[in-house]
């Protein structure tokens, strides 16, 4: 709903108004970005010293690797490099791991906690540091996936061949079961044809429901790879049934087919993966599967997996009811109720989960609407509402309208904000409609709408949702008035750092395995690799905060990375500006599903 709101008041009411005074202004803009971009090269390699003054080995080789990640945008010979140096430091820390391993096999503390991030019991010292290491190895693997299919696969599977201790081998493989298609959906996303080469070697081992996500990402890049994948992951189910993990796969694979083979039967869509027959092949597996696994079945499997048969082999699936003696054989409203709900998760399959209402698969009719699907429905019935807006807005906004009409737009649009639920959403969308009287030339209205925004913030953040206000309130002056954000910003970090240190030290305090917090610095690397890339890529909105200050003043925005007082803070912080800028993948702005990255939870 509120991208809606958000983007009708930034493209269509006002921003269109500049568009004739933007030449030279675009022409500036662009030799400013390379600059920043050459300096943020040097203060990559300044970083890149940092980092190596850390105290964790993790840590280290964490940072190292997304570095030569973002690198590679720059100069891939050194990136090259850079990722060779890390490779190694990675395999010497595996051997080191392994030798202390073998000679203090004997000592194990068991009894003691569990872990705080990995749960279980964590075994002696050596086995809790290995965990970490294998974490941080699939953030090396996820990095170089983005650039170098090739090289990841190899470092991925050659960086635990030297590990002897048999303690460990067990641990990578189960570690390594569902992550290895991880790592081939990334690849997948930037190459096809990769995705389908290394796909096919997977399911040599094993089948399971991450390979249904391989083949979504694989058809969404190339439709025709899609298919051959698909054929062949069907291929090797037939052949070999053990392979596959679980009869959810094929549940889940009927319904990705489904909802495939509709979307394949609209104007303008691809030839599908499956066809009609390909799908009741798969229903037959499931039911084969069922009845070799009928003794140690659920319940809940049953009335799980029957329905779905049924409704492709009507013969296969009465002859499951008789078999598990379900009381629902004959009930035709259970049936109905079935093809509807069926009907709708395949739409979701392909169109997500809002598209599943309103599709006239018959959902809400006769009252049997569950409160999920009539929560989206409202939800659909809001967006709607919002999309007359946005003509209304289309109407009003217009290039050439004379400044008293544009005074009307802008008054109409600060009464849709006021009326908006949710500070969150008021203040974000302030800062972008003062961003756009702002490039209208108006700095005066500009500042007096970012001051409704600043009413709303308190001045002295305690909490993650005042920091997070904060945030977004420095987000509206990034690009309205870059002056007063960057002293907001400084003073929030500042005030930041108490509340990181007093996090630390409860850390320290809960983590007796040290999976957090270890020698005093926070294990980065230990969050399952996920924490710096989730920090620095998922937050498109973040990234376009940062970027414009950075071409606004980068001296500036490099000195609020250096305002953290941890080190490991400081270094994150300066790699969230080494992304934000370095990164091609985020350096359009953030579309209306960016903007709802925003969105504070409650």
């Amino acid at each position: 709903m509120f991208k809606k709101l958000s983007i009708t008041i930034i493209l269509l009411s006002l921003f269109v108004a500049s568009v004739p005074a933007q030449n030279n202004a675009t022409e500036k803009a662009d030799d400013k970005a390379k600059a920043t971009q050459k300096a943020a090269i040097d203060f990559l390699r300044e970083t890149a010293t940092d980092v190596e003054r850390l105290r964790s080995m993790e840590n280290r080789i964490s940072f190292s690797s997304e570095l030569a990640s973002l690198m590679w945008f720059h100069d891939e010979r050194e990136a090259k490099g850079m990722y060779g140096q890390v490779v190694n430091d990675f395999k010497q820390l595996m051997m080191q791991f392994d030798g202390e391993m073998n000679l203090t096999a004997t000592e194990d503390d068991d009894d003691g906690p569990g872990g705080f991030l990995f749960g279980g019991r964590g075994g002696n010292k050596v086995q809790r540091k290995f965990r970490i290491a294998l974490a941080v190895r699939q953030q090396i693997a996820m990095s170089l996936a983005e650039h170098a299919p090739d090289l990841a696969l190899n470092f991925f599977y050659d960086s635990i061949a030297s590990v002897s201790n048999p303690g460990f081998r067990k641990q990578a493989d189960q570690m390594d079961k569902y992550f290895e298609s991880r790592l081939l959906i990334q690849i997948a996303e930037s190459d096809a044809a990769k995705g389908v080469e290394y796909g096919r070697e997977s399911i040599k081992r094993q089948i399971n429901s991450m390979h249904i996500e391989l083949l979504r990402n694989i058809y969404k890049k190339d439709a025709a790879k899609g298919i051959d994948f698909g054929q062949a992951l069907l291929s090797a189910a037939k052949s070999d049934p053990k392979r596959v993990e679980g009869l959810g796969f094929y549940q889940s694979l009927i319904i990705f087919a489904e909802g495939n083979l509709d979307a394949s039967k609209k104007q303008g869509g691809k030839s599908p993966v499956y066809s009609a027959t390909d799908i009741r092949d798969i229903a037959e597996m499931l039911y084969q599967g069922m009845m070799a696994e009928s003794k140690d079945m659920e319940q809940w499997e049953r009335r799980q997996f029957i329905p779905i048969v049924e409704k492709h082999l009507p013969g296969r699936g009465a002859q499951l009811r008789a078999k598990f003696k379900d009381p629902s054989a004959n009930s035709n409203t259970m049936r109905t109720s079935v093809r509807t709900v069926t009907g709708s998760t395949s739409a979701m399959a392909v169109n997500g989960p809002t598209s599943a209402v309103g599709t006239g698969s018959g959902i809400g009719d006769g009252g049997l609407m569950d409160p999920y699907e009539r929560q989206q429905k409202e939800r659909e019935e809001k967006a709607k509402a919002e999309a007359k807006m946005i003509e209304d807005m289309k109407k009003l906004g217009q290039s050439d309208l004379p400044k008293e009409e544009r005074d009307k737009v802008i008054a109409q649009a600060r009464k849709i904000i006021a009326e908006t639920k949710g500070k969150d959403k008021k203040i974000v969308a302030l800062g972008i409609l003062a961003t756009s009287v702002a490039k209208l030339g108006d700095k005066d209205l500009a500042n007096e709408i970012m001051l409704d925004a600043e009413r709303m913030v308190t001045a002295n953040p305690k909490n993650y949702q005042d920091f997070m206000y904060t945030w977004l309130l420095a987000g509206g002056y990034a690009e309205a008035n870059p002056d007063k954000a960057f002293p907001l910003l400084e003073s929030t970090i500042l005030k930041a750092n108490g509340t990181l240190d007093a996090f630390v030290r409860v850390a320290e305090f809960i983590d007796v395995q040290e999976e957090i917090v270890s020698d005093g610095e926070v294990q980065v690397g230990a969050f399952g690799g996920e924490m710096i890339r989730g920090f620095t890529r998922e937050l498109g909105a973040a990234n376009t905060l940062i970027r414009t200050l950075a071409n606004a003043d980068f001296n500036r925005t490099k000195g609020l990375a250096g305002t953290f007082d941890r080190t490991e803070m400081r270094v994150l912080a300066k790699m969230l500006v080494l992304r934000a800028v370095l990164d091609k993948k985020t350096e359009s702005k953030p579309d209306a599903e960016d903007l709802e990255l925003l969105d504070v939870k409650k």
